[in-house]
């Protein structure tokens, strides 16, 4: 397992025992003074000092802050300050693509977070790829030349993130330059400006920048064909995206929502529907172990049963 491998002992020995696969797994949660707890494909499990799954939380293996502290140096290589910036907004982004999310003492000024003080929770978010997971939708939204304005929506944690990534993968294979605007770093999962997921030969990110800014930016610089974002919703979303639309290009995006009546409640998203500025919406869900789409509309709303996987 070589998340196991950047992180201190007795954790990396633990999670090593367990038999967790780094397949299976999705996040390790560890927490001063609390148990460890390893999210997989299967659910939450808390672990004691010897690898076995155990239920309650006297019986898991209690991190401690120096555990935490050192899992931090390992992270980052012994240079927490190169990580500063990042660490403001609450995760860093370490080799392989993996966001190591961080809690704990928040010093601010003005408003604004300077630093953190006194770490105290990581949650290890362990990156996947799944190419060609959405290779049946991409034969849906593209073909003869022709590609539509796409929204992907889903509740949290049902695959938003991961089809988007291999969309933009298939849409740059299929010789589309596209623009990625990565705020958070988990479409490309850069590390040192260097993506660790494969977005293509024909992909441009934009890392760590606010995702509607970036979109801007690539609009001017790159000539993207199709621009692409993860979670949109802000009102500068709306304004990147008519942009974007106004300059021919098309946006494949994601955001929030049970069903297509949730994701209208989001006002700046009623807008976008009220324009009529994504051409197919797209609703996904968990099965099984894994993602899959649910539900297809069309541009007004309809579901289009014809086009459902």
């Amino acid at each position: 397992m070589r998340i196991a491998g950047m992180l201190p002992e007795p954790i990396r020995g633990i999670l090593i025992s367990s038999g967790i696969s780094e397949k299976n797994l999705r996040e390790i949660r560890l927490r001063t003074g609390r148990g460890l707890v390893a999210e997989t494909a299967d659910g939450e499990c808390m672990l004691d000092k010897s690898g076995n799954r155990v239920y309650t939380e006297e019986a898991a293996y209690k991190v401690t802050g120096e555990t935490i502290k050192t899992a931090m140096e390992l992270l980052t290589g012994y240079s927490v300050y190169a990580f500063e910036e990042e660490l403001r907004q609450g995760y860093f982004t370490v080799a392989g693509g993996h966001r190591i999310g961080v809690a704990g003492h928040a010093v601010t000024e003005g408003g604004r977070v300077l630093r953190l003080n006194y770490i105290s929770f990581l949650n290890i978010r362990i990156a996947h790829e799944c190419k060609d997971c959405s290779k049946e939708l991409f034969g849906r939204l593209y073909g003869d030349g022709q590609y539509y304005h796409t929204l992907l929506f889903a509740p949290a944690g049902c695959g938003k993130t991961t089809f988007l990534r291999d969309l933009i993968r298939l849409f740059s294979k299929a010789g589309l330059r596209v623009g990625v605007a990565d705020e958070r770093s988990e479409l490309a999962a850069c590390y040192h400006g260097i993506p660790q997921h494969d977005l293509g030969m024909r992909s441009d990110v934009m890392d760590g920048c606010p995702k509607a800014e970036a979109m801007q930016m690539l609009l001017r610089s790159m000539t993207p064909q199709i621009l692409a974002a993860d979670e949109i919703g802000m009102r500068e979303d709306v304004l990147a995206i008519r942009a974007a639309a106004g300059s021919g290009c098309k946006v494949v995006a994601s955001a929030h929502g049970g069903t297509f009546s949730e994701l209208k409640r989001n006002p700046m998203l009623y807008e976008l529907w009220e324009e009529r500025r994504f051409e197919r919406y797209v609703l996904l869900g968990k099965e099984g172990r894994g993602f899959g789409v649910k539900e297809i509309y069309d541009a007004d709303g309809e579901e289009m049963k014809g086009w459902n996987i």
